[in-house]
């Protein structure tokens, strides 16, 4: 559907990666305290279990974003079409007064051609390929310019934050979920983004552990 861009701020745009960026490990409460699992909600990403959001995912108007368009880009399915994860994420980025519209849409599988921000079955190392198509939907849809230097990126994942150094695109992109990451597979995080990492920064940062020459790339 098309709409109005509501309480509009200013041109940013913060994209999510969802597994272990908005979302922690199912039912990893004990090394996450502070992630929320949603009863009775299926999470079917890597092994599987109750959708847990992360902790910054709960309360997202805690961070700049709140004044900034949001976008959702996934290598994963958000649990599949019509699923109840897609809905309870789709209501965290947007149940708050004061973020600016968000289509209930989610596009077909694949980073292009995008039809809208609610993107999944993006390839890890492709994400950036989805952007120009996102913000184009929003200068169509809500009429404002959002510069690519104000398009804040975040993600778990190392494939997924290098391509924007390496193709020196003007994004900003930032490795979330650093601390801890998941010891079966530590390329990826373990309880998602917290509210520290969610920043306006400039440039692209990686996780410390993962890099010798930590942060700034």
């Amino acid at each position: 559907g098309v709409c109005c861009a509501g309480s509009a701020h200013g041109g940013c745009l913060c994209i999510f990666d969802i597994d272990r960026t908005l979302t922690g490990k199912q039912g990893e409460i004990e090394r996450c305290p502070l992630n929320q699992v949603q009863d009775d909600v299926e999470d079917t990403a890597y092994g599987g279990g109750l959708l847990t959001l992360s902790v910054f995912t709960s309360d997202l108007a805690r961070t700049f974003c709140v004044s900034c368009y949001l976008s959702i880009i996934s290598a994963g399915t958000g649990s599949g079409i019509d699923s109840v994860e897609r809905r309870v994420l789709h209501g965290k980025l947007s149940d708050n007064p004061y973020f600016k519209w968000l289509t209930k849409e989610w596009q077909s599988s694949g980073c292009t051609p995008v039809t809208g921000p609610l993107v999944t079955g993006c390839r890890d190392g492709h994400k950036q390929a989805a952007i120009p198509g996102i913000l184009r939907f929003y200068q169509r849809y809500a009429g404002e310019h959002i510069p690519d230097e104000e398009v804040y990126f975040f993600d778990d994942r190392k494939i997924n934050v290098l391509p924007f150094k390496r193709l020196q695109l003007k994004y900003n992109a930032h490795q979330v979920s650093c601390s801890p990451r998941d010891h079966n597979d530590p390329t990826i995080g373990l309880c998602g983004a917290t509210f520290s990492e969610i920043k306006r920064v400039k440039g692209v940062t990686l996780c410390e552990q993962e890099d010798e020459h930590p942060r700034l790339v």
